[in-house]
């Protein structure tokens, strides 16, 4: 039986990362919107933004791969990329660019010790020719002490929101 194709990934840049998600985990990719940061959020949470009125969680990869950076300067290429699930527990992602959309060779994707990341969320290593990329998992970016404290702080910006909302 024929190896199957792997699925497409959506290709992006977080700091000095360049990083890969299976496209079926992506619901959307959103242009840079105002991220509301209330003070005392962790490091790595860049804020919250306001999607067709619901207030998304907004975790910058950048900090969490490379806590000892800042977060750069965010520009007209930088974007979001939301995936698919609940928003307070699985997070919009503050990319600095979405690159492309690729469908890899199966030989060209190299699995890595899940030790080798933060959580084990690089799954693999993918071999492009344009140079390499870490493939991503959504599911492993957040501890699930991690997860409890993003829903949580969800539910204070939603309340915070609801507070301002006019009508």
């Amino acid at each position: 039986m024929p190896n199957r194709a792997p699925d497409p990934l959506l290709l992006f840049r977080a700091g000095d990362h360049r990083l890969a998600l299976p496209a079926r985990d992506v619901r959307e990719v959103l242009p840079l919107l105002p991220i509301a940061r209330p003070p005392t959020l962790p490091r790595p949470l860049a804020g919250f933004v306001d999607v067709r009125g619901e207030t998304l969680p907004v975790l910058a990869p950048a900090l969490l791969f490379d806590g000892g950076i800042a977060l750069g300067t965010l520009d007209l290429f930088s974007h979001l990329i939301r995936p698919h699930g609940p928003a307070a527990t699985m997070p919009c992602l503050l990319v600095d660019r979405v690159e492309d959309m690729v469908t890899p060779d199966a030989d060209a994707i190299r699995p890595v010790e899940a030790e080798a990341s933060h959580n084990g969320a690089i799954l693999a290593e993918v071999t492009l020719p344009d140079g390499p990329a870490h493939l991503l998992s959504l599911a492993r970016l957040l501890s699930e002490a991690e997860r409890e404290r993003l829903a949580a702080l969800a539910a204070q910006a939603e309340a915070r929101a609801a507070d301002w909302a006019i009508g």
